[in-house]
C-alpha cells in the first residue's frame, strides 16, 4: 500500500511539474523566439507558431501555401495615427521589438504589441494574438478570409 501511494505522489508530481504556467514572460518568449524565427529569414519555421487550425484554414486552403503573404498579412497593421495601412515586405523589416504583452487567461486575452521598424524609416505597432490549442500550446492566431 506505500508503495501505491509512493507512485501515485511522483506521478502527481511529474503532472505538476509538467503543467505549464502561463504568463506575460510566457508571451514575451514565444513572441521574442517568433521574431527571431522570422528574422533568421526561416518563414516556414515561423509557421510553428501559429496556432494549427488557423494554419490550415487561411496558409495552405484560402492562401493556398503562400508562406510569406500569410506572415505578412498577420504582420499587417497601421502607422501615423492609424490613417496608413501597411502590409510588410519581410525582407524589408529592419527590427521588431515587443513592446507589452498581455496574459490574462480570465478574460481569454494573450496578445504581445511588437514595434516593427521598416529600413525605409517607417514604424508601426502590431498586435499579435495568441490563444492555447486543446493540448495546452500557446500559439498565435489571426483572421481567416
Amino acid at each position: 500500500m506505500k508503495k501505491l501511494i509512493v507512485i501515485i505522489a511522483l506521478l502527481s508530481a511529474a503532472i505538476c511539474c509538467n503543467a505549464q504556467e502561463y504568463n506575460k514572460n510566457t508571451v514575451k518568449n514565444i513572441t521574442n523566439s517568433f521574431i527571431a524565427t522570422l528574422m533568421s529569414g526561416d518563414l516556414q519555421g515561423t509557421l510553428e507558431f501559429f496556432e494549427p487550425n488557423y494554419v490550415a484554414d487561411q496558409h495552405d486552403n484560402f492562401l493556398e501555401g503562400r508562406t510569406e503573404q500569410f506572415v505578412a498579412e498577420f504582420l499587417a497593421g497601421s502607422y501615423k495615427k492609424g490613417f496608413y495601412f501597411i502590409t510588410p515586405e519581410l525582407n524589408r523589416i529592419k527590427s521588431m521589438k515587443v513592446k507589452k504583452t498581455c496574459c490574462d487567461l480570465n478574460k481569454n486575452e494573450i496578445y504581445a504589441n511588437v514595434e516593427i521598424l521598416m529600413d525605409y524609416g517607417v514604424k508601426y505597432t502590431v498586435k499579435l494574438e495568441m490563444v492555447i490549442t486543446e493540448n495546452g500550446d500557446m500559439c498565435f492566431i489571426g483572421a481567416v478570409g
